[in-house]
């Protein structure tokens, strides 16, 4: 059995406040540093390093991408993806889109019109929702919000550029329901068709998990007896940066 935490994300989330997005594809780890509007970002160079969606995300609208990361970055990519009821087949892959979004919640009967904390919020009209967030706090009157993909000014900003946390009448007119993911208890066996299709070995390479506190450096230094070598664990798996995730499963070439 497996609890997973809402705060866990929510702290994962708020934690990221301040965050600009890029105009180019450095520095992405600096929170304000080289500041732009091409819509590049951190969460979509790490989505798209273990495959996440049908495609490469960088460079589009990243509302939903910040959400799903935030999940990723506390229990991983295949439960991050059950968790909001995604794809967790590789070829049927999830698009980073919020109108996929809540089409999957609403298909597992978890969308709704009244908020949790630790809801996924979704705006627009319904059909047409064109802007998402997380729920971290709800009182009697306002619903309270950390989204990515947004600004400071006061009401609904989406493609706005940043982190920030922003908060509404619960009677807001753009707020068109909530998504409310799988959190609590998850039953260790899962059907068979749902697991994510990993590498399979082969007489070049090896496969490795990534755990927590990892590092290339540290995998080559463990795996390949030098930690200089971890360039060419980045080769073999084609990978553009050195940021990896725990639960990814990589290929390490055989020892030489």
């Amino acid at each position: 059995m497996k609890m997973y935490d809402r705060q866990k994300v929510l702290n994962i989330a708020l934690a990221e406040v301040g965050y600009l997005e890029k105009a180019s594809r450095n520095t992405l780890d600096d929170k304000t540093a080289n500041a732009g509007d091409a819509n590049i970002t951190k969460y979509a160079r790490d989505l798209d390093a273990i495959s996440f969606y049908n495609g490469r995300k960088q460079g589009v609208a990243w509302c939903d991408v910040f959400v799903d990361w935030c999940f990723v970055q506390a229990y991983g990519k295949l439960a991050a993806l059950k968790m909001t009821f995604q794809p967790t087949v590789s070829k049927n892959n999830a698009g980073a889109g919020v109108k996929w979004s809540r089409k999957y919640y609403e298909q597992k009967g978890q969308f709704f019109r009244s908020p949790q904390v630790g809801d996924q919020i979704f705006f627009g009209t319904y059909g047409s929702e064109t802007h998402t967030g997380l729920v971290y706090k709800v009182d009697g009157s306002r619903v309270y919000t950390v989204e990515g993909n947004t600004s400071g000014a006061s009401g609904v900003v989406a493609n706005g550029g940043g982190v920030f946390k922003k908060s509404y009448p619960l009677s807001h007119g753009r707020i068109c329901g909530y998504g409310r993911p799988a959190y609590g208890v998850q039953t260790a066996a899962e059907p068979e068709q749902e697991q994510t299709k990993e590498p399979e070995e082969s007489a070049d390479y090896t496969l490795y998990t990534v755990k927590k506190g990892d590092t290339l450096w540290r995998i080559a230094q463990k795996m390949l007896g030098r930690g200089n070598r971890y360039k060419e664990i980045k080769q073999l798996n084609g990978m553009q940066s050195d940021k990896i995730l725990a639960g990814q499963t990589i290929k390490i070439p055989k020892k030489a």
